[in-house]
């Protein structure tokens, strides 16, 4: 009885000894990483990449004629940049008009003339006309697909500064879009001003 109570309590203990333990947590997680797309923007900053707070083109000055002439001026300077920053993998149009181009016109107390009108070749009522800019990309590794217009307001229309089609994604500046504003003959003399804005768009 001895013997036989000896071999069955051995026959148990290994049976202990060779039960699997269960319940193992898995080795192999799952990493996630969010990338966001960023922002598309259009400002105008100087040198250094700040902000100017109140930007502005100056025309040269011309004295009062009894014939039409012109005056000049340059948009995207070294110091007043447009800068475009498009992380997105979209195209953008950047436009140049006036804020209210129905009805805003070049204006110096009660005197004014047009910067969007075509009649006699822009010098009946006054035009400005915008040439062709800069693109300068400032960061990106691709090459995007672009021009920079430039144009002749006519009516509301908008002249296009930059329009890019392509779906690199970059930052750029513009610069040195040469403006040529008629003036109309006999225009009164006077220190003139023209509320204008850049506005920009996903294409």
């Amino acid at each position: 009885m001895r013997k036989t109570a000896f071999v069955l309590a051995l026959v148990l203990a290994a049976a202990a000894v060779l039960v699997p333990v269960s319940g193992y947590a898995a080795t192999n997680p799952s990493f996630t990483q969010v990338i966001n797309a960023g922002t598309q923007s259009v400002d105008i900053v100087d040198g250094s990449g700040v902000s100017v707070s109140s930007p502005s083109v100056a025309f040269g000055a011309v004295n009062f004629d009894f014939a039409c002439q012109d005056a000049t001026g340059t948009l995207g300077t070294a110091t007043q940049k447009i800068a475009v920053k498009n992380p997105k993998k979209a195209g953008i149009r950047v436009d140049l008009n006036a804020v209210t181009p129905a009805t805003d016109k070049w204006t110096s107390g009660g005197d004014n003339y047009d910067f969007n009108d075509g009649a006699g070749s822009g010098c009946t009522n006054g035009q400005l006309i915008v040439g062709a800019g800069t693109f300068t990309k400032t960061a990106g590794a691709g090459t995007p697909t672009q021009t920079t217009p430039g144009g002749t307001f006519s009516s509301t229309s908008p002249v296009t500064l930059l329009n890019n089609t392509g779906t690199t994604p970059y930052n750029a500046e513009l610069t040195n879009y040469s403006l040529s504003q008629k003036i109309p003959a006999e225009q009164a003399d006077g220190s003139y001003t023209l509320p204008m804005n850049i506005t920009f768009v996903q294409i």
